[in-house]
């Protein structure tokens, strides 16, 4: 006559076998054809734009460039956006200061990429409006993301990137996120 300990035992391991392979073997749901076309799209993302200033907001923009395009490896493009008046033309020397705003604004940038472990591609970019130099970036490197951190301050004179978030939303050269600060 069997011990009845050891038949606990052996019904317990038919039990835990049998969950086991119920596990292993389940079949998982099939995906809505949306969200399977949302899940390719994300991760067809190589190159993210990120239009640099030297202001928190896109520093912000960067580590949500990284983590978007860390599960893809992607290039992350850091731009500097320079506003040339229309009076002089676009190849006019900048000032020392603007160069070099730009550069540490762009290796700051930098350093955030690096953590991430992504490959970093910088540049400064002049042209008359930044909306049109970002287009000239998508152009340019082939770019299938443009990450814009603006911010928002109620009753003050619309910065650079709020201005050129309205006009990228209006014409957009690719997908455009645009991560909002509150004021």
């Amino acid at each position: 006559m069997p011990h009845p300990l050891g038949v606990v035992i052996a019904f317990a391991f038919v039990i835990i076998l049998g969950l086991t392979l119920f596990w292993m073997l389940r079949l998982p749901r099939p995906m809505a054809q949306e969200v399977a076309r949302a899940v390719f799209s994300v991760q067809a993302t190589h190159c993210i734009i990120v239009p640099i200033l030297d202001l928190f907001y896109t520093e912000r923009a960067v580590e949500l460039a990284c983590r978007m395009g860390k599960s893809q490896n992607a290039n992350i493009v850091l731009a500097y956006i320079v506003e040339v008046p229309r009076l002089v033309t676009l190849d006019f020397p900048t000032t020392p200061e603007v160069e070099e705003r730009s550069q540490q604004a762009l290796k700051h940038a930098q350093n955030i990429v690096e953590r991430h472990g992504l490959k970093a591609i910088a540049t400064t970019v002049h042209a008359r409006e930044a909306n049109e130099g970002i287009s000239q970036i998508v152009l340019k490197y082939q770019g299938d993301m443009v990450v814009l951190g603006v911010q928002a301050i109620e009753r003050h004179v619309p910065s650079i990137f709020t201005r050129t978030a309205d006009a990228l939303l209006r014409r957009p050269p690719c997908e455009v996120l645009i991560d909002s600060m509150p004021g």
